[in-house]
């Protein structure tokens, strides 16, 4: 399953803050571009990376799910999201 997810724009700059933690589980947080702080935002994280998406909340498990689930690699986010606007299609 394939899910379409609106990139950040620049008028409204949204990233998407994703982490593993130490107990195998992930989180996000979806947060305006300054507000991204430069140290680990979530605690006992293993990885972080941001991503240029500004997925709605449903989206967002549905991503979650799919990295809690091992159908998404981590390492694979970065492959999506642009600060320019458009869509991703991410596989969920």
């Amino acid at each position: 399953m394939e899910i379409t997810v609106n990139n950040s724009t620049t008028a409204t700059t949204l990233v998407t803050v994703f982490a593993e933690l130490q107990d195998g589980r992930f989180v996000a947080k979806v947060m305006g571009e300054t507000d991204v702080p430069y140290t680990p935002y979530f605690e006992n994280e293993l990885d972080q990376v941001i991503v240029y998406i500004a997925p709605d909340e449903q989206q967002l498990q549905a991503i979650l799910t799919a990295l809690g689930e091992r159908r998404l690699p981590f390492a694979d986010l970065q492959n999506y999201g642009a600060a320019g606007g458009g869509t991703s299609v991410i596989p969920v």
